[in-house]
Parts: structure tokens; C-alpha cells; sequence
């Protein structure tokens, strides 16, 4: 590697004892950190490798950043509050997440560290449109970096991923959302060909009620909508 890239490091005293060191510096530092505690960077053999150095607990830089007072997600929301001891502290307003125990703390926004990116094929768009306007949009949305690319209104399905897209639906300028279910032909389907899993839909829809939307005040179920009122969106990519 380039001696001038920040990396953490592992020192070696007399006594064959290592300490790994997850604070990130350039290689010149690191040995000069080591020198300084007595210690030298580590030269590991290879009878040493499996026995001396273990996994540790180090920090991962996440989103979560103070931001006017509170506290923020760079990008989405997340409930996850598992906060190490006396945190959060007011030691800086970037927020890592150890690699073991999963515990937050605060640090120092100009500390190295590693850091975790998240690639999401969901997004929100903010932008009041009635549902056949945002379908429209969704599927005429096109990717600059890969042609094949392919976009749609949101379908989702009971559990798991209703939840996550609650989350999304939360950042919302409006109090509902729309998604791709619609009432064709006397049946209710996701017109993107996503499988038809909920059935607690009504089989015979109020008059004009014909569009699926999630609501900020979820009780766990779509609601069926005027398909001409204007809602935010989700799009997805596939």
C-alpha cells in the first residue's frame, strides 16, 4: 500500500506482545506511535498470525451526524438507538458504530476511520403527483451511468419489507404515499408484476378508490385512495 494512506495498525513489544491500535494514521506514524510507547510495528511470523493477533472491537463510521441541535441520518431513518455508555457525549457530532458490540459513540468528525456506504434501490420522491402522474414518472426515469437500468412505482409486500418502507414513507412531504396497487378488471395487483400477498384488500372498492398508498399513521395496511389526489411517491430501480 501507499505509505501515506491512513490505516490501523498492530505494534510488537520484547515481549512477543501485540496491541492492535484502531486509531488510523500513515505508516511513518504508526511506527513512530508504536516507538513512543516502547513498542515497534509488529513483524509477524507466521506461527504468530492465528495465535496472538484476535478480532477487535474497532470504530465504523455510520450516518448519523449532529446536525442544529439534533441528531440526524445523512441518508433514510433509523430507530437504532444502542448508544455505548455515557453516550452520546458532546466530544464532536459524527457518530461510529463499533464493529463488535454494535454500540454507538461519538467522535470527532476529522477522525479516520472505516466507514459502511449503503446502496438503496428505493427513493422517495418528493413531488405531488396523482397516482397515474407518478407512475409515469417512475417508469420515465433513466440512469446516466447504466442504460440498463429499469424503474417503477413501489410494490411491497406484508412483514419485513412493509416495514422498511415505512421508514421511507416517514420523510414524506405528505401524510400518504403512493404505491403501484391498483383496482383493474375487478381485482387489486401491483401493475410493476410483483406478487398479490395482502389480503385484506376490499373486494369491491368505495367509488374511485381504486390507487394503494401507505400512510404515516400506519396501522399496518394499505389504504385504498382516490387515484387522482396528490401524493408523494416511491420509485424503485431494478
Amino acid at each position: 500500500m501507499d505509505c501515506g494512506s491512513y490505516h490501523y495498525f498492530i505494534c510488537k513489544d520484547d515481549k512477543t506482545k501485540y496491541t492492535f491500535i484502531p486509531k488510523a494514521k500513515k505508516w511513518s506514524e504508526a511506527q513512530q506511535y508504536c516507538q513512543d510507547n516502547d513498542k515497534d510495528l509488529a513483524n509477524i511470523e507466521s506461527s504468530d498470525l492465528y495465535t496472538t493477533v484476535h478480532e477487535e472491537d474497532f470504530p465504523v463510521w455510520i450516518g448519523l451526524h449532529r446536525d442544529g441541535g439534533s441528531w440526524n441520518w445523512s441518508a433514510g431513518h433509523s430507530e437504532y438507538k444502542k448508544w455505548k455508555s455515557k453516550e452520546p457525549s458532546s466530544e464532536g457530532d459524527c457518530v461510529s458504530i463499533s464493529s463488535e458490540r454494535k454500540e454507538m459513540a461519538v467522535q470527532n468528525c476529522a477522525a479516520y476511520s472505516p466507514f459502511l456506504c449503503v446502496s438503496d434501490n428505493v427513493f422517495l420522491v418528493k413531488k405531488e403527483k396523482s397516482w397515474e402522474e407518478a407512475l409515469e414518472y417512475c417508469r420515465g426515469l433513466r440512469s446516466s451511468t447504466n442504460s440498463n437500468l429499469r424503474f417503477d412505482l413501489i410494490s411491497l409486500q406484508p412483514g419485513e419489507e412493509h416495514v422498511y418502507m415505512m421508514n421511507k414513507v416517514m420523510e414524506a412531504d405528505t401524510d400518504e404515499v403512493w404505491t403501484s396497487l391498483s383496482f383493474l378488471a375487478g381485482e387489486w395487483l401491483w401493475v410493476n408484476g410483483a406478487d398479490m400477498r395482502h389480503t385484506d384488500l376490499p373486494s369491491c372498492p368505495a367509488p374511485q378508490q381504486y390507487c394503494g398508498a401507505l400512510s404515516k399513521h400506519d396501522t399496518g395496511r394499505i389504504k385504498t385512495r382516490d387515484c387522482s389526489q396528490k401524493k408523494n411517491f416511491l420509485c424503485f430501480w431494478v
